[in-house]
């Protein structure tokens, strides 16, 4: 079973989410916001995407500071330890 506290899974679980994104086709690195594929619709699956894998919730405006994947999976990790 994948580490759900991998970015490289946090990758996985993003291209699952958005409609239209190839698996294995985004790494840590990518600016998410930059994809063809991300609109209003995409923003929403990922922010249900880590309420239902990752048992937290992150605001809007904290999916807008993101920049990469990278960027993104820390901040649901930050999230996430606040909570526990």
């Amino acid at each position: 079973m994948a580490d759900p506290n991998s970015v490289d899974e946090f990758v996985r679980n993003f291209e699952e989410a958005v409609e239209g994104v190839e698996p294995s086709s985004l790494n840590p690195d990518t600016e998410f916001t930059s994809l063809e594929e991300w609109d209003s619709l995409a923003a929403l699956s990922v922010l249900a995407m880590v309420d239902a894998e990752y048992e937290t919730e992150i605001s809007g405006n904290e999916l807008r500071k993101a920049k990469t994947l990278r960027d993104l999976f820390s901040i649901v990790q930050s999230k996430k330890a606040a909570t526990a």
